[in-house]
């Protein structure tokens, strides 16, 4: 039955990949389109996307909190593997902060290319400069930006220290900090969800053999934006670190 499944949903993965990366090509082709206006349109399909991933991985979500954000605001959650950029996506239209190397992964690539990501390489000093930019500029055309502040997923029992440099990205850009709490219940310790260690292949092998994964989301009170870009980095850890280590704690031992 594990293997059906997973035939199953890569036919209806590649379907459904390929359809969205195809509109995201016509958006960028749209000269007429205004590029604030493409961006908008992308951010919006970005989010139907993340919710028909939602749906072909069954993942089932819980929210807790106001999750009416304001647009143009930076969306900052702890990040434990490749579910937390369908659930977050189909929470918040916005565009992702992506590692670079998605550019290189099947069908995702052309998902993140034609939906315009922001594509970081944080070890190239001179590259975070352009990140940061970009950034800016989606929020002050207010469209929201998500992003995954630890740098790297973890196996989800803990939360570790923020990079602060993108966090520049809410100071020039005057907007809010919107800190998401991402916490899964599969009953496993790391989740299912977790790509902490292996390869690509073996992380979304798992995804796609696993029948259902649940997660509860936790909006937390929007952080003004303010002028010093390692407090904003701070504080929104220790909102999102009080949460994780309260639910973490009542999900009980490893089984």
């Amino acid at each position: 039955m594990g293997y059906l499944l997973v035939f199953v949903r890569v036919v209806a993965v590649c379907v459904v990949y390929l359809s969205f990366a195809c509109i995201g090509r016509v958006l960028q082709l749209a000269g007429f389109i205004s590029t604030n206006r493409r961006h908008i349109l992308l951010a919006w399909f970005t989010h139907l996307w993340a919710r028909c991933s939602c749906v072909l991985f069954n993942i089932r979500i819980e929210t807790v909190g106001d999750f009416k954000v304001p647009e143009g605001s930076l969306v900052v959650a702890n990040h434990i593997g490749m579910p937390d950029i369908f659930v977050l996506g189909s929470c918040f239209p916005g565009f992702f902060v992506s590692k670079a190397e998605i550019a290189e992964w099947p069908l995702f690539n052309y998902i993140a290319r034609f939906g315009e990501a922001i594509f970081a390489e944080r070890d190239k000093r001179h590259q975070v400069k352009e990140i940061i930019e970009q950034m800016s500029s989606r929020l002050e055309e207010g469209c929201s930006v998500i992003l995954f502040p630890e740098g790297q997923a973890t196996d989800g029992l803990k939360v570790l220290e923020f990079k602060s440099p993108t966090f520049e990205a809410a100071v020039r850009a005057g907007c809010d900090v919107v800190p998401i709490t991402l916490i899964y219940r599969d009953g496993n310790r790391p989740s299912v969800a977790c790509w902490h260690e292996g390869t690509f292949f073996q992380h979304v092998l798992r995804l796609l053999k696993n029948p259902r994964l649940e997660v509860t989301v936790f909006a937390h009170a929007p952080i003004e934006g303010g002028t010093d870009r390692r407090e904003l980095a701070k504080k929104s850890r220790s909102v999102i670190l009080k949460t994780h280590a309260r639910e973490i704690n009542r999900e009980g031992p490893y089984k």
